[in-house]
């Protein structure tokens, strides 16, 4: 298949999700025998406007502005309407992304079947009054033009559903982990660290996660807090980790390689993710494909994931994110086997080539309307 892919956001350009998910995604449909193009934005860095990597094909589109974490440009839109029905299938990724925007505007024009995966209802990164603005607006015109929609669990899909969208068109497919990548250590011991991965914008909660850890650091000083990621607000983190006196317990990267990623999950004692809203994170199910037991937000979507494998929260609670904490160190014991429980459920549940071959026999369905969905 000819399969093109459009994306905002492009791992290791942009570090987060949906960039992550869409670069494997590409690289292992390629490595299955597919014609990959992702058509994607520069980070303004010198990057080549094309480019083969990892068995695919990258189009670099010149970025025009960044708005609430959107890149906001119509510099796609001319390759769109020339080169759409040359593929087979159009997979956009986000109904948050105006990329996306675009592939639903001139899905209208052309027949080439679009398919938009769903990585999370709302925006981390936009206030709340223009979700409530945008989501049964555009985002329900995006689903309704989408010829499938995909969605990690049975909960977002009844999120969409409840906008207005007919079930009929929505596949659920779980986000996906390589477990021969993401592993438990061979040691049993973790360091006395916590591990937070992720972008610093309004919806991660980090206000909550410093405070907790605060809080948790009074009766185990000892603990450091690693935390993983860019994003509008690290300053303004910076400035509360500097205010509570916490330079020496907490350390902070811009960036780790993915290859990088499951030594930095083995040596920690949990993964921490006190989110205000998600999607199906990717670092969640890598902190537990590497046995490691997840404290994180009791979100809907999330319940079911993390149950047995950690300790849900509520959001905005920093008393609630230092009790988890504290209970985990209290008790290694428990936190072993929660881990232990963790990498069983994501190996039985999220393999990643399982993701990767539903995706695909979803193309192959919408190309093919005589044959039958998996």
């Amino acid at each position: 298949m000819k399969i093109l892919r459009v994306v905002s956001d492009l791992y290791p350009s942009v570090v987060g999700g949906v960039g992550l998910h869409a670069h494997e995604m590409s690289r292992l449909q390629a490595q299955e025998g597919h014609d990959v193009t992702v058509l994607t934005y520069g980070d303004g860095s010198g990057q080549p406007s094309y480019e083969d990597r990892d068995g695919y094909h990258i189009i670099r589109s010149n970025a025009s502005i960044r708005l609430f974490g959107n890149t906001i440009s119509f510099s796609q839109l001319s390759f769109i309407l020339r080169r759409w029905d040359s593929y087979d299938i159009v997979h956009a990724h986000s109904h948050l992304f105006f990329s996306t925007v675009l592939c639903a505007l001139v899905r209208k024009f052309r027949s080439t079947p679009l398919i938009v995966t769903n990585h999370g209802l709302i925006s981390q990164t936009a206030p709340q009054w223009l979700n409530r603005l945008y989501i049964p607006t555009v985002g329900k015109w995006i689903f309704k033009t989408a010829d499938a929609i995909i969605s990690y669990t049975t909960t977002e899909r009844d999120q969409i559903v409840d906008l207005g969208v007919s079930s009929d068109k929505i596949h659920v497919i779980h986000n996906g982990i390589d477990t021969n990548v993401f592993v438990p250590s061979n040691s049993n011991v973790p360091k006395k660290q916590i591990l937070w991965i992720g972008r610093f914008t309004p919806g991660k909660g980090v206000e909550y996660l410093l405070k907790g850890f605060e809080t948790f650091s009074q009766k185990f000083p000892d603990y450091t807090l690693v935390m993983v990621g860019q994003g509008p607000l690290k300053d303004e983190s910076i400035g509360m980790i500097q205010e509570m006196g916490l330079e020496d317990k907490v350390v902070l990267r811009d960036f780790i390689p993915n290859e990088e990623l499951p030594s930095l999950y083995q040596e920690s004692l949990l993964f921490l993710l006190p989110s205000l809203e998600e999607g199906v994170p990717r670092t969640i199910l890598e902190a537990m494909a590497c046995g490691r037991p997840v404290v994180c937000t009791a979100l809907p979507q999330l319940i079911d994931i993390v149950s047995g494998c950690g300790v849900l929260i509520p959001t905005k609670d920093a008393r609630a994110v230092a009790g988890a904490l504290s209970e985990l160190a209290s008790d290694p014991a428990l936190a072993h086997s929660l881990g232990q429980a963790a990498r069983a459920k994501v190996v039985s549940q999220y393999s990643w080539s399982d993701t990767v071959a539903k995706t695909l026999d979803l193309y192959a369905s919408l190309i093919n309307p005589e044959r039958i969905d998996g």
